[in-house]
């Protein structure tokens, strides 16, 4: 999930009719708490919204995430790269699959293809260079995943 700045937090919070603002929004915005703090109450309120909707789809109770979430700042180019295939490379690191290239639930697969998506794909692409890059380092990348989960016979 990439973040809006401080700056762009801001000026949407004040898009926001006064009286529609939750508490922390209107502390952030009386800078009572920090930009780092807002983000985690929005996060927060998300992951609450999500797990009702998810709940009542499939009329189950209780949560859906493990508590605290955690986060890590992206300070790195070379980090951010590594993230995206850890991410991708997650099914082969957990042993439930041996080509993360058709994992039902990866967004691998959106990324390479040309349907429609809401995945910034192009955005994707262009941090790898383009198609053709962004599948050889992965598969670079991932053998490291492969080779310390899965026994080669």
């Amino acid at each position: 999930i990439k973040c809006n700045s401080h700056a762009d937090l801001i000026v949407h919070l004040n898009t926001i009719e006064k009286t529609n603002l939750k508490k922390h929004q209107q502390k952030f915005l009386n800078n009572e708490i920090s930009f780092e703090q807002a983000l985690e109450f929005q996060f927060k309120d998300f992951f609450i919204t999500y797990s009702l909707a998810f709940n009542k789809k499939y009329n189950r109770k209780g949560g859906l995430f493990i508590n605290p979430f955690k986060r890590i700042k992206v300070n790195s180019d070379e980090y951010f790269t590594q993230l995206l295939i850890y991410i991708h490379a997650n099914p082969l690191k957990h042993k439930v699959c041996k080509h993360f290239q058709f994992y039902k639930w990866s967004s691998y697969k959106s990324i390479i293809s040309d349907a429609p998506t809401l995945i910034m794909r192009k955005e994707v692409l262009n941090w790898f260079g383009n198609k053709d890059l962004f599948i050889k380092t992965h598969e670079d990348m991932s053998k490291y995943y492969f080779e310390n989960s899965f026994s080669i016979e």
